[in-house]
């Protein structure tokens, strides 16, 4: 599912993201909403530190799939977060990516398509480790496809060690912990 971008194509989805939530403020103004549309505003600029921090780990080519993810049509919505201080991940790019890729890809098969599904994928770096937290909300109508997926993931996956992991009709929660490299 890799996509090579022309810079083109980047500007016109950052264009067409950025037109999407000016108009939501706009919108709310208009209507009156002001402590909304303070929120979206507050939103925007959560997403855009998030970013940030997702480009000072190291990791290009992760930080552009997750960017992007949501530029292409999937049956689910990413939302990315990244806590604690930088850290050069770069050590693990491939690895991280190919998780990524393989569970959402596995998550995608597993939801209603006519649902609101809503990923948010937590990037958490810590002093000796880092985790990495899926959490899904919305209809999942094939528990069995993500459960195979999960002990796929683990058994493909030496990398990383599973730490929690759930599935529930509208919920699935996996966190993954990986060991940061000593610099």
């Amino acid at each position: 599912m890799s996509r090579d971008w022309s810079t083109l194509d980047v500007l016109r989805h950052a264009r067409h993201d950025w037109l999407n939530q000016l108009q939501l403020i706009k919108a709310n103004l208009s209507l009156g909403r002001t402590e909304r549309a303070s929120e979206i505003i507050e939103e925007i600029i959560l997403s855009s530190r998030h970013e940030s921090s997702l480009m000072n780990l190291k990791v290009p080519e992760l930080a552009e799939y997750l960017i992007t993810f949501n530029w292409l049509k999937h049956p689910i919505i990413l939302e990315t977060r990244v806590t604690g201080e930088a850290r050069n991940l770069s050590y693990a790019e491939s690895e991280l990516l190919e998780a990524c890729r393989f569970l959402f890809e596995t998550i995608s098969q597993a939801v209603s398509p006519l649902a609101e599904n809503r990923l948010v994928f937590t990037i958490s770096i810590q002093e000796d480790f880092s985790s990495f937290m899926y959490k899904l909300t919305g209809s999942i109508h094939n528990e069995e496809v993500i459960q195979e997926g999960f002990q796929h993931f683990q058994e493909t996956h030496k990398l990383f060690d599973v730490i929690e992991s759930y599935i529930h009709s509208d919920e699935v929660f996996l966190v993954l912990q990986l060991e940061n490299a000593k610099n």
